[in-house]
C-alpha cells in the first residue's frame, strides 16, 4: 500500500467517530475525519473550483501535515478527492506545509513549504515543487527538490520562512513568503522572482512589520485593487491586512488593520475566479467530541470600500442555495424586555436590520434554551465600540456607520461566523447544549428599531 492509500484508509476508518460529534459543521467544507488546517492553493481550473488544505489523515491533532484536496461545481458542494501531496519521508520530509498552485504552460504546479528532522520549520524551511498532468488528480514532486533554500538570502538570516503565495506578472512568476529575521521582532514578507518554477532568485523585502504587527509572518497574501495593494499576513494572532502602494518592489503599508475579529479564523487564503471576483477562504480553529478538528470559512468576496481606505466583505451568492424554510418580520420595536423567535435546528442563516437610536447595549442570544436556560450572547457595547462573544471580542471601530447596522449570521452547530454592514467579520465557536433552541434579541438600555429579521434554516451539504 502506497503513502496516498493509506492515508485514505486511514480517513474511512475515522469517518464514523467524526461524523457523530454533534458539534461538527454540517455546510462548511471540512474532511471526512481528523485534522485540518490552513487552506491552500484555491483556484478556478477547468470550470470547477478546487480547495487544497493542512490535513493529518491520521488523527484529530496536528501533524503527519499531508495536503487534503476537494473540488466544487459552486464552492458550496464539495467532492473529496485523493490526498493531494504525501511527506517524502525517504527524502527525509515530514510535513508538507502550505503553498500555493499555479498554472504554468498549461501545467498545474504546486509550491510549498517542505519540513523534516534536518530541515526544521524555524531554520531549515525549504521549498518544493509539485505537478500534475492528469487534471490535478495525481501529483508528482520534481526529482530535483528543493527549488528554494535559505541559502537564497546570503548574509540576511532567516527565521520561520513558509507559506509561498504565487501570481504571474509581465511574463514572470512571482512568489512571496512569510517569516522574520533573526533578532528582529517584527514579521517580514519576502519577494522572489522565476520564469519557469525552479530557478527563483531573491528580489527584495517586500514589507516589514514590527512588534505591533507580530514578531512573525505566516501565510502572506498580496493582491491589487485598481490602485491599491492589499497585504494580508497571519501573525499567530488575529489576522491583519494593510492597503497601501506598491513601488520598486517594495510595498508601503498605510494603516494596519483586523481582517477578521475573532480568534479561531486563521491563515486565509485567496483567489480569483471565472467571474472575476477576488474569493477568501480561511481556516476555523477547533473540533468537538472528537474525531475531527478544523473546518473552512464560509467564502468571502473581498472588494474596496466605496472610500477606497478599507476591505469590504461579502458572503457569496451561491450560499442561498442551502435555504429551506424561511421566517420574516418587519418593524418591530426592542426594548429592555426582549424579544423571543423560535428557530429549528443549528444550521440557520440570520439577516437583521436594526436602526440603533440612543441605546448603548444590545445583546443577541443565539441559544436561549428554554430547558436549561443555556445561552450564546453577541454582546454589543456601543459605548465603548466593542463586540464580545465569550472570550472573544472584536472593536466596532471598523464600522464607518454604528447607527444604522446591517447584520449578517450564519450558525453551523459549533461555528458562528458574523457579518456587519460588510465591513466587519466576526467569527468565533460556541457550543449549544440542546437543538431546541430560540433566537433571543434585547436591547439592554434605550431602544432600537427592528426593520426586518429573516431566518433561514440551512441544508447540510452532504
Amino acid at each position: 500500500m502506497d503513502k496516498i492509500e493509506s492515508a485514505m484508509k486511514s480517513i474511512e476508518e475515522g469517518k464514523r467517530i467524526a461524523s457523530e460529534c454533534s458539534y461538527r459543521p454540517k455546510y462548511h467544507f471540512l474532511p471526512p475525519a481528523y485534522w485540518m488546517n490552513d487552506p491552500n492553493a484555491p483556484m478556478h481550473y477547468k470550470g470547477e473550483y478546487h480547495i487544497f488544505y493542512q490535513h493529518n489523515p491520521y488523527g484529530d491533532q496536528w501533524g503527519k501535515i499531508h495536503w487534503g484536496h476537494a473540488k466544487s461545481p459552486d464552492l458550496i458542494h464539495w467532492e473529496h478527492l485523493p490526498i493531494a501531496l504525501a511527506p517524502s519521508l525517504e527524502k527525509g520530509e515530514e510535513h508538507c506545509f502550505s503553498g500555493n498552485c499555479i498554472i504554468h504552460n498549461g501545467v498545474p504546479s504546486i509550491i510549498y513549504t517542505s519540513i523534516g528532522p534536518n530541515k526544521l520549520p524555524a531554520t531549515g524551511a525549504e521549498q518544493w515543487l509539485a505537478i500534475s498532468t492528469d487534471n490535478m488528480t495525481t501529483w508528482k514532486k520534481f526529482e530535483n527538490n528543493p527549488i528554494l533554500t535559505l541559502d537564497v538570502h546570503k548574509d540576511l538570516k532567516i527565521r520561520d520562512w513558509r507559506d509561498p503565495y504565487l501570481w504571474k506578472e509581465n511574463g514572470s512568476y512571482f512568489m512571496i513568503l512569510g517569516g522574520h529575521v533573526h533578532k528582529k521582532r517584527g514579521g517580514i514578507v519576502l519577494l522572489y522572482k522565476s520564469t519557469n518554477l525552479k530557478d527563483w532568485e531573491f528580489v527584495n523585502i517586500l514589507c516589514e512589520g514590527n512588534r505591533k504587527t507580530g514578531k512573525n509572518w505566516e501565510c502572506p497574501v498580496f493582491l491589487r485593487f485598481e490602485n491599491k495593494y492589499a497585504l494580508i499576513v497571519s501573525p499567530h494572532r488575529k489576522v491583519i491586512y494593510a492597503l497601501g502602494s506598491y513601488k520598486n518592489f517594495e510595498f508601503t503599508p498605510d494603516k494596519w488593520n483586523i481582517l477578521d475579529h475573532g480568534k479561531t479564523f486563521y491563515a486565509p487564503n485567496i483567489f480569483v475566479d471565472n467571474k472575476d471576483r477576488i474569493i477568501m477562504l480561511g481556516w476555523i480553529k477547533g473540533g468537538g467530541s472528537g474525531g475531527w478538528s478544523g473546518c473552512m470559512s464560509l467564502p468571502r468576496i473581498l472588494n474596496l470600500s466605496p472610500d477606497g481606505e478599507k476591505l469590504t466583505f461579502t458572503p457569496v451568492s451561491e450560499l442561498q442555495k442551502l435555504r429551506e424554510n424561511e421566517f420574516s418580520v418587519k418593524n418591530i420595536t426592542i426594548d429592555e424586555e426582549g424579544i423571543d423567535f423560535s428557530t429549528s435546528g443549528c444550521c440557520l442563516e440570520i439577516e437583521l436590520v436594526l436602526e440603533r437610536r440612543n441605546s448603548k447595549y444590545f445583546t443577541i442570544d443565539l441559544f436561549k434554551s428554554s430547558q436549561d436556560n443555556q445561552t450564546d450572547k453577541i454582546n454589543f457595547d456601543f459605548y465603548k465600540k466593542i463586540i464580545t462573544a465569550g472570550r472573544e471580542k472584536g472593536y466596532l471601530t471598523d464600522l464607518s456607520d454604528l447607527h444604522r447596522l446591517n447584520i449578517k449570521i450564519f450558525i453551523d452547530h459549533s461555528v458562528v461566523e458574523v457579518y456587519i454592514n460588510k465591513e466587519f467579520c466576526f467569527t468565533f465557536r460556541t457550543f449549544p447544549k440542546s437543538l431546541d433552541c430560540k433566537l433571543s434579541l434585547i436591547c439592554n438600555d434605550g431602544k432600537m428599531d427592528m426593520q426586518k429579521l429573516t431566518i433561514w434554516t440551512l441544508k447540510a451539504i452532504g
